[in-house]
């Protein structure tokens, strides 16, 4: 009973691997999309992008401004998230992008000096 508890065990450890296998193996990376099965994302262009952030007279964040937005981007989503020094977050906030620049408020009461960095996300519209 013991070795017929551990073979079924064994074989569904191998089904499990096979499958995520499996889902990984339909994705499809590129420049400038992603896509998995049917659905296709894709980029509106940002190579990168750099961050500067203003505290307030208690030192917390008050807004990070973001800049090297594509045009493109406009009327998407941008999300920064912001990060300690062990890259976990300490805050996130977004805003609508107009232009090639963004300010983004909202991270609440975030001291600035525990920001080490910066994560940042666009979401389609």
């Amino acid at each position: 009973m013991k070795a017929l508890s551990k073979t079924f065990g064994f074989a569904l450890a191998v089904t499990a691997v096979f499958a995520a296998f499996a889902a990984a193996a339909t994705l499809a990376l590129g420049s400038t999309s992603l896509s998995a099965g049917n659905a296709a994302v894709s980029s509106c262009g940002i190579s990168s992008l750099t961050a500067t952030r203003d505290v307030d007279n208690s030192g917390n964040v008050l807004q990070v401004n973001v800049s090297g937005v594509a045009a493109s981007c406009t009327g998407e989503t941008l999300s920064v998230t912001l990060k300690s020094s062990t890259g976990s977050s300490l805050g996130s906030a977004s805003t609508t992008i107009s232009g090639t620049t963004a300010t983004v408020t909202g991270f609440g009461s975030v001291s600035a000096t525990n920001v080490y960095g910066y994560a940042f996300a666009v979401e389609g519209a």
